[in-house]
């Protein structure tokens, strides 16, 4: 409990391209950046920033985003490190994404029916689905229909 309440005191809101940034006791921080872009892309621009799309490796640290993702108010959908490396798996196999390793999710979190994407209709990527107020969905990858904002760490 008390790691609770040690994220949620090193939060902080910033105005701009980036929205938010918040520290985790092991020096992690993550931006919101409003710029919009594919989950691909958005995975290359974290690179580029010495970065990776976001990884929520608990509940608590997903609950958190979403409740400021919330505040925010933008209405704007935020691309994360979630990815599905089996579709062949029933529900997926979805995993964390950080520099170059693969972290099984300890929790679901996906909205109604999520996630529903399929070997024909492949859905792979992961973001906070603004219409269902900030739940996981899962999206095509490089779409450009899914442009939305995304959230980097490091």
């Amino acid at each position: 409990m008390l790691n609770i309440f040690a994220v949620a005191l090193s939060l902080f809101v910033l105005y701009g391209d980036v929205l938010i940034a918040r520290s985790h006791a092991d020096s992690h921080s993550e931006e919101c950046n409003k710029e919009k872009a594919t989950p691909d892309k958005a995975f290359a621009l974290c690179l580029r920033r010495g970065a990776y799309l976001a990884n929520f490796e608990t509940l608590e640290e997903a609950m958190l985003m979403k409740y400021e993702l919330q505040q925010m108010k933008t209405g704007l959908h935020f691309h994360i490190g979630g990815r599905n490396i089996n579709r062949y798996v029933p529900g997926g196999d979805w995993r964390w994404i950080q520099n170059g390793k693969m972290n099984k999710m300890t929790y679901k979190a996906f909205g109604a029916r999520q996630p529903d994407g399929s070997n024909a209709g492949p859905q792979d990527c992961m973001m906070f689905y603004a219409g269902e107020r900030y739940i996981f969905h899962d999206i095509l990858c490089d779409h450009p229909s899914w442009s939305s904002g995304y959230i980097c760490e490091k």
